[in-house]
């Protein structure tokens, strides 16, 4: 087995401007320094196990109760915990193709089976419920990304309860990722956070990664039914979460929200400003369902890595999607960010697209 790949890989090259990774545009918030100083004075401690103070945080923002909260080293953590607590060697696992890589790489480091359920590219690789559905018979679980990373589209809320409640019939787990979800206009609409503590097979992770632009320190957090909890906090990792990234996220979550929101609202204006010159550029691509694009290099005629290092010539990262499967080799992906710097972008893409039509390789 292969470790999946993933993007925002510009560490030591600061030179690099990372538009690969989908997170919040605006940065971090302000404060965050100066909340990591202020967490760093409690280092002589080790912390606090339960993670009391942050899952009550979590909870009062998303009006569950805190029984009903996990946090972990990152959503990552939380993938590969799931599967380690839920899935055993032989279990029959399905998920959508092309989906982010941990889900199967965890399933299958536990042996499970992971049958693909492949999205058509006809259409626009949209999930059809109905179908994945029809997939669950003898199943232990079931996995969705939504909005799905790396195509951007989002799937109905009416339609993944059809799926959770078809799951329960079948007695199916449902992991549904929500980690690029807030940082949407239709978050409020499409998640089912507030469903969660009725819907005993389902468990839904976020990350503070994407929404407060901060990979470098690793905090995200699921909820669940308290049930399927109490199994994850047995088999989860003491210490998990160290002081700072507790007492930083816990912060975070109370006073930083407005944060979010602003970033929201400029990325769903900005979002089709930059479908119109990027289409421009390179040819027909769809709308996002998300802040990020999943475009076709069918009209350039090149390979997604080759695409990426013309841009990366141009000192723009974008994703690879090869890692995706073969039907991604032929995408390319990229985030939107301030219309200062989709300006940048689009500058190095016009330049890049110039390049590949000239044959300057």
């Amino acid at each position: 087995m292969a470790r999946p790949r993933h993007g925002g890989d510009v560490w030591g090259d600061l030179d690099v401007r990372d538009y690969s990774s989908n997170v919040n545009p605006l940065g971090p918030p302000p404060r965050l320094a100066e909340y990591i100083a202020n967490a760093a004075s409690e280092l002589h401690c080790y912390p606090d196990d339960s993670c009391a103070r942050l899952k009550e945080a979590i909870a009062s923002r998303y009006d569950v109760s805190a029984d009903g909260v996990i946090v972990g080293a990152g959503s990552a953590e939380l993938i590969r915990l799931f599967a380690e607590v839920f899935i055993s060697p032989g279990d029959k696992v399905v998920m959508p193709c092309p989906t982010f890589a941990e889900y199967s790489f965890g399933c299958r480091l536990m042996g499970a089976s992971v049958v693909d359920h492949t999205l058509p590219e006809d259409d626009g690789f949209a999930l059809d419920v109905a179908e994945l559905s029809s997939q669950l018979d003898g199943a232990k679980a079931v996995y969705v990304c939504n909005p799905n990373n790396p195509t951007s589209r989002m799937t109905g809320k009416r339609d993944l309860l059809d799926l959770i409640e078809e799951a329960a019939r079948k007695e199916v787990l449902v992991f549904l990722d929500e980690t690029l979800l807030e940082l949407s206009s239709r978050s409020e609409e499409l998640s089912l956070i507030p469903e969660v503590e009725r819907l005993e097979n389902l468990f839904i992770i976020r990350s503070f990664t994407k929404s407060f632009a901060m990979p470098g320190l690793r905090i995200g957090y699921g909820f669940g039914s308290k049930e399927m909890l109490r199994f994850m906090e047995v088999g989860r990792l003491t210490w998990n979460l160290g002081t700072i990234e507790q007492r930083v996220a816990t912060m975070l979550m109370e006073d930083e929200q407005d944060h979010v929101s602003k970033a929201v609202r400029m990325l769903e204006s900005e979002k089709r400003r930059m479908h119109s010159q990027v289409g421009r550029i390179m040819g027909k691509v769809s709308m996002p369902d998300s802040y990020f694009f999943f475009a076709p290099l069918d009209s350039l005629e090149i390979s997604s890595s080759e695409f990426r290092r013309h841009m990366l010539r141009h000192n723009v990262l974008v994703r690879d999607c090869s890692s995706f499967g073969d039907a991604c080799s032929r995408y390319t992906r990229f985030c939107v960010k301030t219309p200062e710097k989709d300006d940048e972008f689009l500058h190095a893409l016009s330049s890049a697209v110039d390049d590949i039509r000239e044959g300057r390789f």
